[in-house]
């Protein structure tokens, strides 16, 4: 298993505007993260299955992305950092 680490960076000094522009910003992002969290989820269902009948994983890049993007997007909207994540995942 790889390790997991992540950085989070911020000034201390907030824009009241920056907030105001985090609030329309979300919009997109929330989206994105469901249908993000639907495919993860099919993903995983689809894992079950396929770990009982083949003894293999299936595509668990998608679930990997979902939890970066979870993670970029769960910092930036509970305020911890000021960058702002890609309303697409990579």
């Amino acid at each position: 298993m790889k390790t997991v680490k992540m950085e989070v960076t911020s000034e201390e000094k907030a824009s009241r505007i920056e907030l105001l522009l985090r609030l329309v910003y979300w919009i997109p992002l929330i989206i994105v993260a469901y249908v993000l969290h639907l495919i993860a989820a099919i993903v995983w269902f689809v894992n079950i299955l396929s770990i009982l009948v083949l003894g293999k994983r299936f595509a668990i890049e998608w679930v990997t992305k979902a939890l970066q993007y979870y993670a970029k997007f769960g910092a930036y909207m509970m305020l911890a950092t000021d960058e702002r994540p890609p309303i697409i995942p990579e």
